[in-house]
């Protein structure tokens, strides 16, 4: 393969496949209504979505070929009215509908006008293995309104547990499930699947770039056509101020002959994805998700793409801003690639040798041609590149980032390679004539003047503690679907299981917080005859309540004592006549409010236990799964 060949971008176009096994979506924990309360619904009776056809489509497709996987829909945008598929109404507070693929088969759910209130939750059961994500609540909503859900794999039935008139004024909407292509120009994406000449970045060769490691970061850009992998570099600016810039390409945007619309606020940034040693791990590892982004510049002569994370970034990234050295004609004696190749753990390549100012016009698989010396031209002698590595950062001898990778000749075998072109940081500090065309506005915020700056830690070396917890009956049985709350410098919400758990982690140390628990649901569970005859008995003192927890269950008033007015309330429950007690919850908690500081944790890691009783229930008859 000669310099004048066509140069193919090394960017990674997939419908996500079966070996990645991490959720795009934060999921806040709960038990659905078809699990929770033992229903066996037949599915064959639910509205249900077939997409048989259009994976079969999928497989027949002529022009999907080599490395690309093309990211293609396989279901049409939806049409005038809200829901593109109609979900069925079982409750007035749930609603399931069921989405039909082949088994096995892999595939994300995008949802738009996501926009959950208080208390709802979204359900995804798969069918074929029984997995349940979720609960996805207000907590996953985003200002864009736009929410990606999986993988999930083979069929799968979809829950919403909220109030609502019809199924057409629910607060999401079904606009794409995205699904791999099949058999066709398919390959194997993401943990363990890059050629064994990668070399993982904890092995030797990666010694010297353990903090600069940490400011790289797999990239998946979900667009309306698709989704990709691409390799992106957290940088550091003058002001030092840990504004999240991240470098990557602009054929990752731009992606060779698609169609491609980016949906930046969807974009996927995963951070420390990497192994803890030399060797590949035997399972994949844990990594640290972050949601979001705006685009601020792009070059296309220097394949140059600069976007800025707009959630977050939390503590247990352990990010690294990288320094950057954007000195003309620099020309160091030894480079090195950081990288994620076909979406799998972070790898390194290494060039010996002074890299070289690529003098020649090259032309690119998209039929683009940039221009001379706008790019590094590489040798590796160790390792090379794959699909995926894209916008992956060129590093200089001093762990500074000199470009990023662009790509290099088509080859069968990847690891034949040795030849990669990245594009010059240099030509991309003043290439345009405005900061959505060049690097320094971004990078240089203080108009220093500089042309070389260090990377810089984050924030992350203040402790780090955990705060959980599990929700019982004073019978010491564990309660679902619970709403536990944090508030204050962090705010989260998480719903428990059926082992009644709840955890909070990556908590600062210097933080404020309040706790909080909440239950509102099915007033009546466990309500009966027989709890109006105890309280009675207790009022007339003929048999009193045994212990406090059966005397604040049966005050459902609220007023502090157990009295008539209970009975009333409680008997006009069981009657049907009322669905809530007017001054209280369905259930309450002992502690139900908590409020405290990190420092308030002496160690790592605190376990609290909490004790739920159903209101109105004083023989404990309530099922607390409901």
């Amino acid at each position: 393969m000669t310099d004048k060949s066509i140069l193919i971008s090394t960017l990674l176009l997939v419908f996500f496949s079966v070996v990645i096994a991490v959720n795009a979506q934060r999921e806040f924990g709960g038990v659905p209504f078809t699990t929770e309360r033992d229903i066996e619904l037949n599915l064959q009776e639910l509205n249900t979505l077939f997409l048989y056809d259009n994976v079969r489509a999928l497989k027949n497709r002529s022009d999907l070929y080599g490395t690309y996987i093309h990211a293609l829909p396989i279901i049409d945008k939806p049409r005038k009215s809200k829901q593109s598929f109609n979900l069925t109404s079982i409750a007035n507070d749930i609603a399931i509908s069921k989405i039909e693929l082949p088994k096995g088969y892999l595939s994300y759910l995008r949802l738009d006008d996501y926009q959950l209130p208080k208390g709802a939750k979204l359900f995804v059961t798969e069918v074929e293995t029984g997995k349940v994500h979720g609960a996805y609540t207000r907590g996953n909503n985003r200002d864009a309104g736009r929410l990606i859900l999986g993988p999930f794999v083979g069929s799968y039935v979809l829950e919403y547990n909220g109030l609502h008139e019809s199924v057409e004024q629910l607060p999401f909407r079904l606009n794409q499930v995205y699904g791999h292509t099949g058999d066709v120009g398919a390959m194997e994406l993401g943990y363990g699947t890059s050629f064994d000449c990668m070399i993982n970045i904890n092995c030797e060769e990666g010694r010297d770039y353990g903090e600069a490691a940490n400011g790289v970061v797999r990239i998946r850009m979900v667009a309306d056509e698709g989704i990709a992998f691409c390799t992106g570099s957290l940088m550091n600016n003058t002001a030092e101020d840990q504004t999240p810039y991240v470098l990557s390409a602009y054929h990752c945007e731009n992606p060779a002959g698609i169609d491609f619309n980016p949906l930046y606020d969807m974009w996927l940034f995963d951070f420390i994805y990497e192994g803890n040693s030399c060797a590949n791990p035997n399972q994949e590892p844990q990594f640290v998700t972050v949601q979001g982004a705006e685009k601020l510049a792009d070059w296309e002569d220097t394949d140059m793409l600069l976007v800025r994370i707009t959630d977050p970034v939390p503590i247990s990234a352990n990010a690294y801003f990288n320094g950057w050295d954007a000195t003309d004609d620099y020309l160091p004696r030894e480079s090195h690639l950081l990288h994620h190749p076909n979406g799998d753990i972070k790898k390194i390549a290494q060039d010996f040798d002074s890299l070289r100012i690529d003098i020649d016009p090259r032309p690119w698989d998209n039929g683009t041609v940039t221009p001379s010396r706008s790019h590094y031209r590489s040798e590796f002698d160790n390792s090379t590149y794959q699909p995926g590595s894209s916008g992956g950062p060129l590093f200089d001898n001093n762990q500074r980032v000199i470009g990023q990778l662009h790509g290099g000749p088509r080859s069968d075998e990847f690891c034949t390679i040795a030849i990669a072109y990245s594009g010059r940081l240099s030509e991309s500090w003043n290439s345009g004539d405005s900061s959505a065309d060049r690097l320094k506005d971004w990078l240089d915020p203080l108009d220093l003047g500089v042309i070389q700056l260090d990377g810089l830690n984050s924030d992350a070396q203040e402790q780090l503690v955990e705060f959980k917890g599990r929700v019982v009956t004073p019978d010491g049985i564990s309660i679902s679907n619970v709403s536990v709350s944090l508030a204050g410098d962090q705010q989260f919400e998480f719903y428990t299981g059926d082992d009644g758990r709840f955890v909070f982690d990556n908590l600062s140390s210097k933080g404020t917080f309040t706790f909080s628990l909440d239950k509102d649901i099915n007033v009546g569970n466990g309500l009966t005859s027989l709890d109006v005859i105890i309280i009675t008995n207790h009022i007339l003192d003929k048999v009193p309540l045994s212990n406090i927890f059966q005397e604040l269950a049966a005050d459902v008033s609220g007023d502090g004592r157990v009295s008539s007015l209970d009975l009333v309330q409680i008997t006009n429950v069981i009657l049907g006549r009322q669905s809530t007690f007017p001054n209280n919850t369905s259930w309450r908690f002992e502690p139900e409010v908590l409020q405290m500081s990190g420092s308030d944790i002496s160690t790592s890691s605190v376990e609290l236990v909490v004790i739920g009783f159903k209101m109105g229930d004083v023989n404990n008859s309530a099922d607390p799964r409901r």
